[in-house]
């Protein structure tokens, strides 16, 4: 009875559970993780639609098989598949931002259109550009190349070989990558070219420009540079950059969020017991290089670097390997001598007077399933030869595009992977002489045309052993660093830690999720990745091919507004510069001095002179960027003293020594041709920059990628 009662006391629990239960077996789990995976799917966002990682992976996939058909490349390098992943990107936020304001407008790319840009009298700019469609004769645009390629990519797969088929859809999705960014090219060019008419300079503003620079001026003028007082004569307080900051907030804005890391890197080298160890080996490869008889085999066994069983001269042999050869005997050894991350052996195994290169011609005749009738052609070529026509017109008669058959001047070690015999006979026949080889499937028909003079030469084998990193010094790294992340994984230590260590710390530097990795590290983009998906304060070592990383991360900066804290110290300079600028001439003008020689004097140093100032001169000779002088080239009377006035680099005083009048060469149609030629160029320069900044465009591509 006691046990009923318990039941009956639990019997709301228990149905509750039952409840839960019978709900978990009913509810769509698989539904709700799908919808909660989808929202979590956001490669990068635009004015509020979605990218996903798969669609924005399968165009970056796209863009890298297009890259390799236009580089001949069969894989690509980790930067340049970074700077992909970063067209990409902006070129999809383009096209996504480039929709919305064309389908407002009502600007669109006919298929006529776009047919037309491809096929017609005004190609692309874009297909200009694809190496595959540039004749290699003329370096120009070449429309029998596209015709060709097109063609190519119509050809309906099933028509082709199986093994085929793969590479022809590949090349289709290229096609359909290019054709896009011809049509999105040529939408941003609508886009921008009604933009720019909206922007239309009249003649009251191109008066009003062509008047800055109506006077060129020659100046006189006299500097006291900031630098000539320090820093500490002027007083900055927090409450002042603060204020600036304030002032100037909209400088500081950022598009994306941003994290600032410490850490340091530790390359993966090999170790001196390392190369103990390989010192040891080589000791051993010494002594039997002494007593071989045949080099090669022990060159084989122990060297990286097969061997060469051919003559070099002095002048082809490194510096190190021409000393020990002069003074050498043969059969003498030297080494192992340690150098970078290898030791290296020499002996030399003989020396003779040759020439040092000689001149070749060759005709090849493949023997193919019927070797006696490839002799006979190849008996026939040379009796052709010998009876008086010339052997490079036989060439060319045979392969047209072989330069009569020519080789050039080539040494020994040039034609060593042809292997002993070739080499011996290129050397050793006499010149003019025809000589007949059978190698590698091929009979060489070879004639020598000249040869350098004789020469010293020598054979020398070489052992060159590399010192790799062994599993035990990979242990004893990971078990040092390992050591360091649990004893100093955290904020407050790990700087100081690691540079009491010795470690060589990077701190506080600001990364942005657009960056293809650190400090320029193969492989350390996953550094990055780490920093934007995990909390302020962790620490984590990353194992690359070559480095070991230690990073912590400092602080998350997010997307809108640089803090003061960021831009401070460029904001106390500024503040500093102007104060400066107070002080130096607050004591110059209680000095009262009343000419260029008076200032000049006052300051201690001399007059400059500049001519042919303007209002609109961006840089001027002598000085740089200096807007005092530009004010002053326009507004500024001849022969009057002015100063002193703050300027970039110092406080002025300045005389306008000279000016010229240039208004009457004003035209006023040529200068508005100008401006808005200029203004043209601005809008493409600008417009998509804006627009992306207006439409709410976040990146969150450094979370998955």
């Amino acid at each position: 009875m006691a046990a009923l009662q318990k039941i009956r006391n639990k019997a709301g629990l228990l149905i509750g559970v039952i409840a839960v239960a019978l709900l978990a077996f009913i509810f769509p789990w698989n539904e709700l993780t799908s919808f909660i995976n989808r929202q979590r799917d956001k490669a990068f966002t635009v004015d509020g639609e979605v990218v996903s990682t798969g669609d924005y992976h399968k165009r970056v996939t796209e863009f890298e098989n297009f890259q390799k058909l236009i580089s001949g490349q069969s894989s690509l390098d980790e930067n340049t598949n970074a700077q992909i992943r970063e067209f990409v990107y902006e070129q999809m936020v383009k096209e996504l931002m480039l929709n919305e304001q064309t389908q407002t407008l009502g600007l669109n790319v006919s298929e006529t259109e776009l047919h037309d840009l491809i096929f017609g009298a005004n190609i692309s700019p874009v297909l200009r550009q694809i190496p595959i469609f540039v004749d290699p004769q003329t370096g120009q645009f070449s429309q029998a190349a596209l015709t060709q390629f097109v063609t190519l990519v119509s050809t309906d797969a099933k028509t082709v070989p199986l093994d085929q088929q793969a590479q022809l859809e590949n090349l289709k999705s290229v096609w359909e990558t290019i054709q896009n960014m011809v049509k999105y090219q040529r939408l941003e060019e609508k886009y921008n070219t009604l933009l720019a008419s909206a922007i239309l300079v009249n003649d009251a503003e191109a008066k009003a420009n062509s008047d800055a620079a109506k006077s060129t001026s020659d100046m006189a003028y006299v500097i006291e540079r900031y630098s000539s007082i320090p820093d500490s004569t002027v007083t900055v307080t927090d409450k002042e950059i603060e204020k600036l900051y304030n002032d100037r907030k909209n400088n500081f804005k950022t598009a994306e969020e941003l994290r600032k890391i410490s850490y340091f890197t530790k390359q993966i080298v090999p170790s001196e017991s390392d190369f103990a160890e390989v010192e040891k080996e080589a000791a051993a490869a010494r002594v039997k290089l002494a007593e071989a008889a045949n080099p090669a085999l022990v060159v084989a066994d122990y060297s990286e670097v097969p061997y060469q069983d051919v003559f070099f001269s002095e002048k082809n042999l490194s510096a190190e390997e021409a000393t020990f050869v002069k003074s050498a005997s043969i059969g003498d050894i030297y080494g192992p001598i340690r150098d970078n991350d290898a030791f290296r052996i020499y002996k030399l195994i003989d020396r003779a007077a040759a020439a040092d290169s000689v001149k070749l011609r060759m005709i090849l005749v493949p023997e193919g399933a019927d070797k006696l009738a490839a002799n006979s052609k190849a008996d026939s070529i040379i009796s052709v030869i010998k009876q008086g026509k010339a052997f490079d017109v036989v060439a060319n008669e045979l392969f047209p595009q072989s330069n009569g058959g020519e080789i050039g001047w080539v040494t020994e070690s040039q034609l060593a992977s042809a292997g002993k015999e070739f080499v011996d006979a290129a050397f050793k026949a006499p010149v003019g002489e025809i000589t007949k080889l059978n190698l590698q499937g091929q009979i060489q028909i070879l004639q020598v045309e000249e040869r350098t003079q004789p020469v010293t030469k020598y054979k020398l084998a070489l052992i060159q052993m590399p010192v790799s990193v062994s599993d035990q010094t990979l242990i004893t790294l990971d078990n040092e660093l390992a050591q360091f992340v649990t004893q100093n994984g955290n904020a407050e230590n790990f700087v100081k830690a690691a540079k009491e260590k010795g470690y060589d710390v990077v701190a506080n530097s600001l990364i942005s999720g657009s960056y293809p990795n650190i400090n320029q590290i193969n492989g350390s983009r996953q550094v990055i990745t780490w920093a934007f998906n995990e909390k302020v304060g962790s620490v984590k070592k990353f194992d690359l091919s070559d480095y070991k990383i230690i990073a912590l991360i400092d602080t998350k900066i997010p997307q809108g507004f640089l803090p003061v804290s960021e831009v401070k110290d460029g904001l106390k300079a500024e503040l500093v510069k102007d104060k400066k600028a107070e002080k130096m001439i607050a004591d110059l003008k209680a000095k009262n001095i009343s000419s260029l020689n008076g200032y000049a004097e006052a300051i201690g140093t001399k007059i400059d002179t500049v001519k042919f100032v303007t209002f609109n001169t961006p840089n001027i000779l002598g000085i740089g960027r200096e807007y005092a002088l530009n004010v002053y080239s326009e507004l500024g009377e001849v022969n009057k003293l002015n100063g002193p006035v703050k300027g970039e680099n110092g406080v002025l005083a300045l005389t306008v020594v000279n000016k010229v009048d240039q208004s009457k060469d004003f035209n006023l149609a040529s200068f508005k041709q100008t401006a808005n030629s200029q203004n043209m160029y601005r809008v493409m320069s600008q417009a998509m920059p804006a627009l992306k900044d207006k439409m709410d465009v976040v990146d969150n591509r450094v979370k998955f990628f």
